[in-house]
Parts: structure tokens; sequence; C-alpha cells
């Protein structure tokens, strides 16, 4: 049984020549492991077999490796910053020091070749590696780049072959490898945008991460029109522009993957501020299953985009998720025999067999003038990015009683609210009552992260939020305890919550007859609408998203 154990982990034959773990005991930690999805090491330590100081120590003994203590012997803040913290944390290692040209690495795991690969394609000289717990490794990390942060000083070394001298100045700052740092580090981080701002000492660099911004590093201020010029070069703006607003975009390879970044680029009191959308072309490959959308209200949907003419609306604010359930729909119906055309504002993501039309104002194509041309080209399907005057609405509008199935998207608040703002731009009532065959509003909520992922008991407050009934015992909903994996946040990636009301001549009628919003939420209740908040509440018991944040986007929204 050793034997075997040795060849699959040295920390589990540790265990085993030590007496710690039985051969039953294994089998049930494996057990554990695949119910819970961690590591079996991880679930090793969380059982208190092992110590993280004894997984290092073991690591170190299997390996030849010597183990080192951080807490004895700190390394040099200098060597330390010549790692991306990105990739430090990622892979838990940092450079501790040079010693007869050869630079020490420290590391948590020397058996994961990916960690020793991240530092040899780095730094082009020989490296010994030692070992030290994971757990001293990340409070240097800590300790270090947040100084780093708090001083303004480079979060790498601009010249990792030098003698590695870390300071705040922009002197000989490499602003191509400091760049491609942040894009790097964005792109690990699962972060949706990246903003580039001047501050009145320093150049803040923030990431959007599971919708909520966090700080990421800063650079001195002199460092800015030099970062500034380097993304306009890539995004093929004028580098001597520096008064009117420019917006780009390029495509840069990060982590195996092609990533399209859109620039947009305004001036500001303190100078030019940027900010870059990343859009990974991963996000093609979603499914009408994997965007959250539960079973009865995708079969709906699915119905009603499969239809041959009408108009169906997504609303909901910006960022919450419209134009990548509208990719999915069309992906969906994108068959050889439908003739499908989009107009957009830009074209975020390229679509196979799909003719794909950008906006493009300085050159007078608007969305009205786009859907008036391309409606000669007789399409079956048209999607139109954003209705924002009276004359896009009334051409969608008149489009899809004409033998078109259109898809446009509207900035409001709720599914009935979209009536409410077409007939404010002007819309005829009967128009929209007969062109309109379904109404979705859609918002995305954060998920639990499942490596911290913990049950409670609510309290009478949120039993009664949910509408639990207070004689009801052992109900159990989640939150996360925060982790490495997600930040301390306790949540990791997004789920969509939906509301969806499909039009039936009932509602019709009473868009014809003008009834008021308030009417129509009513009407819409009584008939089976799902809300947003039923359907926020709804994750929240299955697990996926907490109580706080489905309150935090449905707040304003539920059905009066």
């Amino acid at each position: 049984m050793i034997a075997a154990a040795t060849a699959e982990h040295p920390i589990v034959c540790k265990l085993l020549a030590e007496g710690t773990l039985t051969s039953a005991g294994l089998a049930s930690m494996r057990r554990e492991s695949e119910i819970i999805g961690l590591p079996l090491v991880e679930v090793l330590q969380l059982n208190d077999l092992i110590s993280e100081a004894g997984i290092a120590q073991a690591y170190a003994d299997s390996s030849g490796l010597r183990f080192l203590d951080l807490t004895r012997r700190p390394p040099t803040s200098a060597w330390v910053l010549t790692v991306p913290e990105n990739v430090a944390r990622r892979k838990n290692c940092l450079i501790f020091g040079e010693v007869s040209g050869e630079l020490i690495a420290v590391v948590a795991d020397p058996i994961d070749p990916s960690v020793r690969a991240a530092l040899q394609s780095r730094f082009e000289r020989p490296i010994q590696f030692v070992v030290s717990p994971r757990y001293q490794i990340i409070e240097v990390i800590n300790d270090v780049y947040g100084t780093a942060r708090a001083q303004g000083a480079r979060l790498t070394s601009v010249t990792p072959m030098a003698t590695a001298v870390a300071t705040a100045s922009a002197t000989g700052l490499n602003i191509v490898e400091q760049f491609d740092s942040i894009v790097d580090e964005a792109v690990d981080r699962r972060a949706s945008d990246i903003h580039i701002e001047c501050e009145e000492d320093r150049l803040r660099i923030r990431l959007r991460i599971d919708g909520r911004m966090i700080e990421s590093r800063a650079y001195p201020l002199d460092a800015a029109p030099a970062m500034t010029s380097r993304i306009k070069v890539l995004a093929k703006l004028d580098i001597t522009e520096r008064r009117k607003p420019q917006d780009g975009r390029f495509t840069r390879r990060s982590f195996d993957q092609d990533i399209d970044i859109r620039v947009a680029v305004i001036p500001t009191a303190r100078g030019e501020r940027v900010t870059l959308r990343l859009l990974s072309q991963d996000r093609t490959r979603l499914t009408l299953e994997t965007l959250g959308m539960g079973i009865e209200m995708r079969q709906a949907f699915e119905r009603l985009i499969h239809r041959p003419y009408g108009i169906i609306l997504l609303t909901g604010p910006t960022g919450s998720g419209k134009t990548t359930t509208l990719y999915v729909a069309l992906q969906r119906i994108n068959t050889v025999d439908r003739h499908i055309i989009t107009i957009e504002d830009p074209v975020e993501y390229h679509i196979a067999g799909v003719n794909q039309v950008a906006v493009d104002t300085e050159f007078g194509v608007s969305f009205a003038l786009a859907l008036r041309s391309i409606l000669r080209h007789n399409p079956d399907v048209i999607m139109v990015g954003e209705i924002r005057d009276e004359e896009t609405a009334h051409l969608a509008l008149e489009a899809s009683l004409t033998g078109h199935l259109v898809f446009a998207t509207l900035h409001t608040n709720s599914a009935v609210g979209a009536v409410t703002r077409l007939l404010d731009m002007g819309c005829e009532p009967y128009l929209v009552a007969s062109a309109i065959i379904g109404v979705m509003a859609q918002r995305l909520v954060r998920k639990i992260c499942t490596n911290c992922k913990r049950a409670y008991e609510p309290g009478e407050a949120e039993c009664r939020i949910m509408g639990i009934p207070r004689d009801r015992t052992g109900v159990q909903i989640f939150r996360g305890a925060g982790c490495s994996r997600c930040l301390r946040s306790g949540y990791y990636d997004r789920v969509g919550v939906y509301e969806f009301v499909p039009f039936d001549v009932g509602l019709a009628t009473l868009v014809t007859e003008k009834a008021t919003t308030e009417t129509m939420h009513h009407y819409a209740a009584e008939h089976g609408a799902i809300t947003l908040r039923d359907d926020a509440m709804a994750k929240v018991r299955e697990g996926l998203t907490t109580l706080e944040e489905a309150l935090r986007v449905t707040v304003h929204t539920e059905l009066a």
C-alpha cells in the first residue's frame, strides 16, 4: 500500500509510513476529496492529519530540496518584486535572492511542473529551488506587495537579470513589460475591466472582478504618459491627441487564450484615463443552460426565439449580461437556412455565420441608418444592440411585424418597464402591443465560492424575507467563508438572475389601453411571470448565491 501511495503522492506516503494515516482512513479521505472537490492533500490538512509546515517538510524530503523557514530568514523585498504579483500568488512562489550566480526560488509545491516553468521562463539563468510552507509564502507576498502598493512602487522589477533594485521611481521602467503584467494579472483573476487612472500622486490600476472594483497596483505618476501611449499604439489610436476621447481595440494572447481588448481613453483634470474591457472568446461557448436560467424559463425563452417574427426585448443596466444572452440566443438559432444580421456598438464577439454590422457615428452609421439599410438584405433574424431613440424603436417594431424576428436591448429596471420606455419614446401603443412577444430583464449576482462554501441556518428575519414559515426547521442556506481562491471575498464568478414576461392577449390589451406600469406589473405577477426577486431567491435556496447578494441586485426591481 505504501508503494502505491509513493507513486501517487509523497504526503500520503509519509503519513502511511508514520502510522498517522491508515488504509481505511486514506479511502475515506479520497471519498471526501471527491465529494467536496478539493485536492487530497488539502483534505488531509483540513482533517488535521498534517500541517502546512509538515507538507512543506515532506515535499522537501521527497524531492531532495532544502527546507527554508521564512520566519527566521525573510527574503529581500527587492528580489520578491522581480516576480509579478499574480504569478507569485497563483503559483505560491517567490524569489529569495541570489547565490553564486544562481537565483534562489522558494516554492510551496516543488512537484508541480507549472511552478518551475513559470519561473524558468521568466529568468534566463540557473534557478535553485527550496521549499517553504505555503502560509509563510502568502504572508511574505501580502507584506511585500502590499507595502509596494502603499508606496506607489512598481510591483515587478524592470530588469530581473540586473541587481533587482525596485524603487518608486519610473526611471528605467519597462512599460511594455509592466502593461503585459497588468493584462496577465487581470486575465488570471477573471477581471472584466482594467481601469488606469491618474490620481494626485500616483497612477492607480484597478480591476473589476465579478462586478466589484478592487485596487490592483500603483505606479509613480510620471509613468502615466508612457503607459497611455503604449495602449494607444496597440489600439492604433493617435498618441499625440490628449484632449479628445478615443476608442479602439486590439487582441492579445494571455495564458493560452486570445483576449479581445476594447479601449476607451478620456481626458481628465489629472491626465488621461483608460478603461480596458477584456472580452474572452471563451464566452462564445456559453449556452442557455450555463447562463443560469431555470428550466421553466429556459423552455419558455426557447419557444420565443424559434418564433418566425416578433420582437424580443432584453432589459437591464450596463454590465448586466444582456449582450451575452443575445449572443447565446443567436448561436442557438444560427442554422444554415437562417439569414441573421446584427447591428452593434461595437461588435464584441464574432459569431461564425452571422453578419455583424458595427455602428460608426464618425461616418454617420447609426442604429437607425444601419437598420433601415439591412432590411433591404432580406434577413430572417435581426439583432439591434440597443434601442436609443424613437426612429430606431419604430423601425425595430415595424420590422418585427413584417416577417422578421427581432432581438433588441433597452436600459430599464424591469421587464414591463420596457413597454413604458417605448411609449415614452413616442411609439404608438397598438404597434408596441402587436410587435412584442416577450421581455426579459436580467442582472448578474456573484456565486458563492465552492472552495469555502459553508452552510448555516437562517435567522427569523432571513426566513421572513425568503418566505419560509417560522415553524419550519432544518432549513440551510450558504455563504462563502473566504479563501485564497476567491480573494477572501467568499464569491467566485457570477450567474444570471432573470425576470421573464411573455406577452399574451391580456397584457397586449393593457398596453393598447395605455394602462399604468403598476397595473401591468400586477397583471404579469398574477399570470405567472417569474420576477427577478423570485429567481434570485431560488438561487439562494439552491446554494448558488447568498441572500445578501440576491437582495443587493433586486432591491428596486421586484414587481409591485
